[in-house]
């Protein structure tokens, strides 16, 4: 077994959220959402939802963009929960389930969900809540990740079996790594009749040094994530892969295709 079992039962393969994570998680943020956020709109009073908010992160996004909204988090994490409340207190943070959120029908204007489904077993059931929340005239914005996409040139053979052992253990406890490929028919089969999807190319060369710099530290911080979640040699495998990307400058590619999707009901 590759993984403990702590971590089969949460679900979630990045490990407690200690003070070295949250600063990943709210670099993370800031990086997404400067692709994700770009059609997200919400003017002032509006009600918004942030679905699986962890430390609240992109909460702090939503509320920078959009200043003046209402802003509630949910996640199943109590830990989380915790967390955001006191690194981002800036929303109403809510511990519940996305597949039963504790919300009259059509109590928000906004739904955003950024990189969730990919640790959950089944995403239909949080879409069809997600739906159910909304107002007639509400989006949910829906962000997800795809790591078939994932591109490295000269290619790092540790960070390639460090990202099949992690797709190997997130299916393993029941998540989906390429879950972005089917958010759209996904978000069609819970019901929504408007969806609009679109795949954002992050490319990493010679030509913009900065989104390489950038990809390099996302993918290390994925990497050191793991924590200690995984059999040593694993671990000190991925280890390897960080500093290997850290290390890494001119003549180097990383490319990256996560996916978005405005859903209206």
């Amino acid at each position: 077994m590759r993984y403990t079992r702590e971590m089969a039962r949460s679900g979630y393969v990045h490990g407690e959220p200690d003070d070295d994570e949250v600063a990943r998680l709210v670099r993370q943020a800031r990086f997404v959402a400067a692709f994700s956020l770009d059609t997200f709109e919400a003017p002032p009073g509006a009600r918004v939802l942030d679905v699986g908010t962890g430390v609240g992160a992109m909460a702090a996004q939503l509320v920078r963009l959009c200043p003046g909204i209402t802003l509630t988090g949910v996640d199943v994490s109590g830990t989380q929960i915790a967390r955001a409340r006191v690194v981002h207190p800036i929303a109403t943070y809510v511990q519940a389930d996305g597949a039963s959120l504790p919300f009259e029908s059509g109590s928000f204007d906004r739904v955003h969900m950024s990189w969730v489904l990919e640790h959950v077993t089944d995403p239909l059931p949080i879409l069809h809540e997600i739906r159910r929340v909304l107002t007639t005239d509400g989006v949910a914005h829906l962000s997800e990740v795809d790591h078939h996409t994932l591109v490295v040139e000269p290619p790092i053979d540790e960070l390639r079996e460090t990202m099949a052992i992690m797709n190997d253990v997130q299916r393993a406890i029941g998540g989906d790594p390429f879950v972005g490929a089917k958010l759209e028919s996904l978000a069609r089969e819970a019901g929504f009749t408007r969806v609009s999807t679109r795949r954002v190319l992050l490319r990493g060369d010679d030509h913009d040094r900065q989104v390489r710099e950038e990809l390099h530290a996302q993918f290390a911080g994925l990497c050191e994530s793991l924590g200690d979640a995984l059999e040593p040699a694993d671990m000190e495998r991925a280890r390897r892969a960080a500093a290997l990307l850290r290390a890494r400058g001119d003549g180097t590619l990383l490319e990256y295709q996560p996916v978005v999707v405005r859903a209206f009901p």
